[in-house]
């Protein structure tokens, strides 16, 4: 299916998706960016994995690992369908009085649900693979490299592999071509925190004409 998108029509989309390599690239920073500073509070944040974190927080005994929240989120994947989390995140976009950011894209089927489906503009964001496990040290205190290269982690890396043409001069990306694909704004998160509210700045001013 082939989905083609002017900047008239780019410019309506309301509710945001965000996507990444895996942990400690970033998406609840950028997610807070957008909502804090950007729309100076229009925006609300539901994540997909809210509800998992929060069943496994009630029945854990010890620390929440990152295979606890890939394994309960997968598990209910498989008793009530794939789009059980999408269910749940689309009930409180229906409900809310805002637009709505969603910062954990993961799934091809979920990229096609949001963007494909309802036309929400996407934003991935990229990162070194060393700068995000540093970053998973200092929230986490640790990674576990079995758990970021499960295929839950990488489903949306080959983003990164397609045609992109620069936004403006501040490392701002955008893919090009003809396909669904196409329109995903990239922003890379290797480096300053700076550097990457940069980025978004331009983002921000483009998506809004």
């Amino acid at each position: 299916m082939r989905v083609d998108i002017n900047r008239e029509e780019e410019n309506e989309i309301k509710n945001i998706v965000l996507m990444a390599t895996s942990g400690g690239a970033g998406k609840d920073t950028v997610a807070d960016y957008i909502i804090d500073e950007l729309s100076h509070g229009k925006y609300a944040k539901r994540a997909l994995g809210e509800p998992i974190h929060r069943l496994a927080e009630k029945f854990c005994r010890g620390k929440v690992e990152r295979h606890h929240l890939q394994d309960v989120g997968e598990q209910m994947r498989k008793i009530f369908g794939e789009d059980v989390w999408m269910r749940d995140v689309d009930q409180f976009i229906s409900e809310s009085d805002k637009d709505v950011v969603i910062p954990d894209i993961r799934k091809l089927i979920e990229f096609a649900h949001y963007r494909t489906e309802k036309g929400y503009l996407p934003l991935y964001i990229k990162v070194d693979e060393d700068a995000a496990k540093k970053r998973l040290i200092e929230r986490d205190g640790s990674y576990n490299e079995e758990d970021l290269q499960r295929g839950i982690e990488s489903q949306m890396r080959f983003i990164e592999s397609l045609p992109v043409e620069k936004v403006g001069d501040t490392g701002l990306m955008r893919t090009i071509g003809s396909s669904v694909f196409r329109d995903i704004y990239i922003v890379d998160n290797s480096s300053s925190l700076s550097n990457l509210k940069v980025q978004l700045n331009e983002w921000w001013r483009v998506i809004n004409g």
